[in-house]
């Protein structure tokens, strides 16, 4: 006779490992949290008229590039897709690029300031996203 925690109801996909499993969702409080700094907004209120239409879209389709390939790596990541963990890697290096350029005033370029709660936001981004890398890479095992 089976014991019960033997019966299987159908097939079934390996979890993701902890690390794994923590930084994917980390990941989407990562996309999340830049989502609420898109240019216009509550936070963002920058002026980038003088980036030009090209260069302004063209940050934009890469801002939503990267935020694809994060929510499909974590989304992977959570399915129990090891491999997925390298999709959240590079994105979490993409996020760290894009707020060193920002905070480092080289790009967006804006006449304005940052403010301050953007500023904060991208400084917890900053470390969010230090952080999914070194879970991403422990569930590689690699750390």
């Amino acid at each position: 006779m089976a014991h019960s925690s033997q019966i299987n109801a159908g097939p079934t996909r390996p979890l993701a490992s902890q690390p794994t499993a923590t930084a994917a969702k980390l990941m989407l409080v990562l996309v999340a949290s830049f989502v609420t700094l898109v240019p216009g907004g509550p936070i963002e209120t920058r002026d980038f008229s003088g980036l030009g239409g090209t260069v302004f879209w063209g940050f934009n389709a890469f801002l939503i590039a990267l935020a694809l390939l994060a929510v499909g790596s974590a989304v992977a990541m959570l399915r129990g897709s090891a491999t997925a963990s390298w999709g959240a890697i590079v994105a979490a290096w993409g996020y760290i690029f894009v707020v060193l350029l920002d905070l480092g005033h080289v790009f967006p370029s804006s006449p304005d300031p940052i403010p301050l709660m953007l500023g904060l936001i991208e400084i917890l981004d900053f470390i969010l996203a230090f952080y999914i890398l070194a879970l991403a890479h422990r569930g590689l095992g690699h750390l």
